[in-house]
Order: C-alpha cells, then sequence, then structure tokens
C-alpha cells in the first residue's frame, strides 16, 4: 500500500511549521515559488525563524520518496503524486480589508 503523502503549497510562517511537523510522521513535498528560500530552506536555514536550524535539518531529506522527511521545491512536477494538498499561501487585504485572493487563486 502507497504511503500517503502530503504537498504544503506555501513555506511561510503557517506552511514551514506545519510541513516540519507533518514531516516527522509522512513524507512532505513543501512548495514555494522562491527559489531563494527553497535553496535556504534545503540547507537547513529558515532566516525568518519560524523553526530553529536543527530541528529544520533533522526533518529535511535529499529527494521526493516515500520515507518521512520534507523535501523542499519549486517544481511543480514534484507534487503532483501527493495525495492530500495543504494551501498555506499569504491572504492579504485591500484598503476596506476585504481579502486579496490573487495568491490563493495562483497556487490552483
Amino acid at each position: 500500500m502507497k504511503k500517503d503523502k502530503i504537498a504544503i503549497i506555501g513555506l511561510g510562517y503557517v506552511g514551514l511549521p506545519l510541513a516540519r511537523l507533518f514531516a516527522t510522521k509522512f513524507p512532505v513535498v513543501g512548495f514555494d515559488i522562491n527559489s531563494g528560500r527553497i535553496s535556504e530552506l534545503m540547507s537547513g536555514l529558515d532566516s525568518t525563524l519560524e523553526v530553529d536550524n536543527e530541528t529544520l535539518k533533522s526533518v529535511l531529506v535529499d529527494d521526493v520518496s516515500e520515507s518521512n522527511g520534507l523535501y523542499c521545491t519549486n517544481q511543480l512536477e514534484k507534487i503532483k503524486d501527493c495525495n492530500y494538498y495543504i494551501i498555506t499561501v499569504p491572504t492579504p487585504v485591500d484598503k476596506n480589508n476585504r481579502p486579496v485572493l490573487t495568491p490563493l487563486n495562483k497556487s490552483e
């Protein structure tokens, strides 16, 4: 039986801690459009300080696999075989405090 694989779309202040936690029990693919952010995370550094570097390093894996761990990427094809997709992109507001759904719509 194929193991569940989770995609976390958006690796910011919500997505990264969530991906790190899920990665202790499941294979997780973290997706973000920022290639600099992906490089930083895959080297075990989180400049936003949402996850301490040792904890991040403890869950990182070198490639998408069936084993538990977190693999970060900006390549859409790496998330195509995931079973679950969790979207954690920003939802800014306009001058009238109405949500601007552009980031959410682009994540489709």
